[in-house]
């Protein structure tokens, strides 16, 4: 431990969880901390952590509460995000028909000017008594003078207004992209309003939807949600990330307008724009920096795109940029064949960069556990869904991969490396959400996410509270190649903190989804109080 009294920042009469404080693997408490500038200096007892404040230091008395490391969301869409905070909330149970819909919408675009577009989020066709996606048509009454544009809670569709359509440039003359599917009328070929897999042409050809006031006022939103849950560290996983992007967070990182450290995954597509700036992956610093090319698998067509051989190819692009990828897959088909190309392609594996990743692993029965394990790939997945969609799951997912679906006991007996995100704004970015979801395997209500648990056939797929707290901390610094700097409670690494209303190891495993930050630190300043 430091002799030095040059600590700016003690932290007494706490529950450290840290693994320098006993002995043996996983956490142990320690009493105090001392940080330095933005590390943290040592973890010890009152007594050695007081000896190491500076005259004028600041003391927090932590009242015996628990403080852990701060939170690592491994996968989230950040710009979405804010936009949903100011948004429109289209989710259930609040909204539960397409009538319902039009009403919230005339509501909204009263309040609105003329020709402003008004963004709604999280709507559910399988929750509307329709079980149908609204159209331009459901929408158009309640907004002739707004262009409106309405995403399912899934994040991969939206349904747009006549007027947002006409504004996109989408008419009935319009190709299907390669990746999407603008839905159309069998009668007519009209455009319903219905887009899928279209996020990244809407924001070409719409550009922001919302004008300076309100993008700062969404960024504020999102800097209180993040910090509010503790998330002192996320992963912007979006596909069509470009330099844009990037200079888009670089201002408000200069802004101080999000305090919470980014790393930003590259879009496949836009690696070259990367390149021609000198930047790879890691380029930045430790508040900003560039991480994983992402690549999309899906079946939205009705056939897997990319085929297998052009992810063949956007892999070996990636590699020649010096970039590890992180690929989106979902459907067992798609988990499969992430798993062949990544393992096809390990050897070429750029040096000095973490894993590949499986972004999701969603559908993954204990044949496909074991291609993962093998392709050396890590699993970025989001144990949230188990608590905020389960019950969906359990009505609508085949019985037989139900007990495989997000199957993170099984990945985790494999030796595969976890972390966990939340995928936000697809459910709320809470990791203890999460947590819950991935000790329990239950959903909100309380109902096992499967039929089949009882026989304990599911049973395994559920982890410990210290496993879980471990995949949203050090497992997400290490799975984007921070793990040296972040993640634990070390002398020598950053000083990101949350002091917690409870102790997760000492609460009924109910009560974790309750557990509360009341304090969170980013780089050793309080950034956030409760």
């Amino acid at each position: 431990m430091a002799n030095e009294s040059n600590a700016g920042l003690v932290l007494l009469n706490a529950r450290v969880l840290t693994p320098e404080s006993g002995r043996g693997p996983g956490f142990c408490y320690a009493q105090a901390a001392a940080v330095t500038g933005d590390s943290i200096t040592a973890v010890g007892s009152d007594f050695e952590i007081s000896a190491l404040a500076k005259a004028g230091a600041r003391s927090i008395d932590c009242a015996g509460m628990t403080l852990v490391p701060g939170i690592v969301d491994s996968h989230c869409h950040l710009l979405a995000l804010a936009a949903s905070l100011q948004g429109l909330d289209c989710s259930p149970p609040s909204i539960s028909s397409i009538p319902q819909l039009g009403q919230v919408l005339q509501q909204r675009t009263g309040g609105t000017p003329a020709g402003d577009w008004v963004r709604g989020f999280g709507y559910d066709d399988g929750s509307l008594s329709e079980n149908r996606h609204p159209t331009r048509w459901d929408l158009d009454p309640a907004s002739p003078n707004h262009p409106v544009r309405l995403d399912h809670r899934s994040g991969h569709a939206s349904v747009l207004n006549s007027l947002g359509l006409a504004l996109a440039g989408i008419n009935r003359d319009t190709p299907d992209p390669a990746d999407g599917v603008i839905e159309r009328d069998p009668a007519t070929g009209e455009p319903t309003g219905l887009l899928l897999e279209m996020a990244g042409l809407l924001r070409q050809r719409l550009g922001s939807t919302r004008n300076a006031t309100e993008f700062q006022r969404s960024v504020e939103s999102l800097n209180t949600k993040l910090l509010s849950c503790g998330i002192t560290s996320v992963q912007d996983a979006g596909p069509s990330n470009g330099i844009e992007r990037w200079q888009t967070f670089s201002r408000l990182k200069e802004q101080w307008s999000l305090a919470s450290r980014v790393t930003m995954m590259a879009g496949a597509s836009h690696l070259s724009e990367f390149q021609s700036s000198g930047m790879s992956w890691g380029s930045g610093d430790d508040s900003l920096r560039l991480g994983h090319a992402k690549i999309m698998l899906t079946f939205t067509t009705g056939a897997m795109a990319p085929s297998i051989e052009e992810l063949r190819e956007s892999v070996s692009k990636a590699r020649a940029a010096g970039f590890p990828v992180a690929i989106h897959a979902v459907e067992q088909e798609a988990v499969a064949a992430a798993a062949r190309v990544i393992e096809a392609e390990i050897n070429s594996q750029p040096s000095g960069v973490p894993r590949d990743r499986i972004e999701h692993c969603s559908e993954c029965p204990p044949e496909l556990v074991d291609m993962v394990r093998r392709s050396g790939a890590s699993v970025v997945t989001q144990p949230g869904l188990v608590y905020w969609h389960g019950d969906e799951y359990n009505t609508r997912v085949d019985q037989e991969m139900l007990p495989h679906l997000y199957p993170i006991g099984a990945l985790d007996r494999a030796g595969i490396p976890l972390a966990f995100g939340s995928d936000a704004p697809v459910i709320s970015p809470d990791p203890w959400a999460g947590i819950y979801g991935a000790v329990a395997r239950r959903t909100r209500p309380g109902a096992n996410m499967s039929s089949r648990e009882s026989s304990g056939q599911a049973s395994g797929q559920t982890i410990s509270t210290q496993d879980a707290l471990r995949m949203y901390t050090e497992a997400g610094a290490r799975s984007e190649g921070t793990g040296g700097k972040k993640g634990t409670i070390q002398a020598g690494k950053l000083a990101d903190l949350v002091l917690l209303d409870k102790n997760p190891f000492e609460v009924e495993t109910p009560e974790l989804a309750n557990i509360r930050p009341v304090l969170t630190i980013v780089g050793g300043q309080v950034v956030w109080e409760g």
